[in-house]
């Protein structure tokens, strides 16, 4: 390698050094605004989202350590009760779905998948959409009651400023694409929607809309895991049937958790590096060409 070759493989060692550095010390910072000066009631969500989030990367260690944990617990918890149930079956089916918006590394697409196995393509898909603005309307207002306040000291209110400039005029079609696309994730969007207090109507709407499709493609896939003749009750009452349902299910799911985790991750490094610059670049033009007009 020579001197040239050399000192450009050296700037890059550097700029790169110099990007981790700047996130480093940006997230340092936005750690020490979020836990410093709140009230007693902003505290109290603050162990909560905190308990949250202990519980999920529970889930987490307990899924790596045994692929078909989850899903055996959805199956021997969820499933089997739900069938157990009949008619009323769909009263758990909702609440699971609500409890599984708090717990974020449960899946709602895992669930939505159990309702087209459970109930087929309609019902399935019926219930799912009602399940999804159970769990929807149940995450967004608890980011809206105890999210705000903590946002506003982990973004930095000039941050949120941007971010509440453009959630105004983009925010519903935002959440109805991301809501319609099936493997972005459905919870952490609606948490979002309720740290930035996007309007509720304009929320209900999009993510109504959203689901249809979601919902629908999810119970369809659902709905082929039965095969040959079988039905949802045979594979329950038959131990061994159970046992490959649960290591066949594991598998998928686990593609698919891994495929949210990178779209998330993905998602996370476009809008930190990417998008928020360009955003508040924009945001900062369109403030001085208001107030050129105002002064003139």
């Amino acid at each position: 390698m020579d001197h040239n070759e050399s000192s450009i493989s050296n700037g890059e060692k550097t700029e790169t050094k110099s990007i981790i550095g700047k996130w480093l010390n940006w997230l340092q910072e936005a750690i020490k605004r979020t836990f410093s000066g709140h009230s007693r009631s902003t505290w109290i969500w603050i162990i909560l989202f905190t308990i949250i989030f202990i519980v999920s990367v529970v889930i987490v260690i307990l899924q790596y350590q045994d692929e078909t944990w989850l899903f055996s617990i959805v199956v021997h918890w969820f499933i089997v009760p739900i069938i157990d149930l009949r008619e009323w079956g769909w009263v758990i089916f909702i609440l699971f779905m609500g409890i599984q918006g708090i717990l974020v590394p449960i899946p709602s697409e895992l669930v939505l998948l159990t309702s087209g196995l459970i109930w087929g393509l309609i019902g399935g898909s019926i219930l799912g959409i009602i399940g999804s603005m159970v769990a929807g309307i149940l995450t967004y207002y608890i980011a809206v009651l105890g999210g705000r306040p903590m946002m506003e000291r982990f973004l930095g209110q000039e941050n949120l400023d941007v971010l509440d400039f453009y959630i105004g005029k983009y925010g519903p079609a935002a959440i109805l694409l991301a809501r319609a696309f099936p493997f972005m994730a459905f919870d952490p969007i609606s948490y979002a929607s309720g740290f930035l207090k996007i309007e509720f109507k304009s929320y209900c709407i999009a993510t109504l809309i959203g689901s249809l499709i979601r919902c629908v493609f999810y119970a369809w896939l659902g709905s082929l895991l039965i095969q040959g003749g079988n039905n949802v009750e045979d594979i329950v009452n038959d131990p061994i049937a159970m046992q490959a349902f649960i290591n066949a299910g594991s598998s998928q799911f686990n593609v698919l958790l891994v495929i949210i985790v990178v779209i998330l991750g993905s998602a996370y490094l476009f809008y930190q590096f990417m998008l928020m610059p360009y955003l508040r670049k924009k945001h900062l033009e369109a403030t001085a060409s208001n107030s050129s007009i105002i002064n003139d």
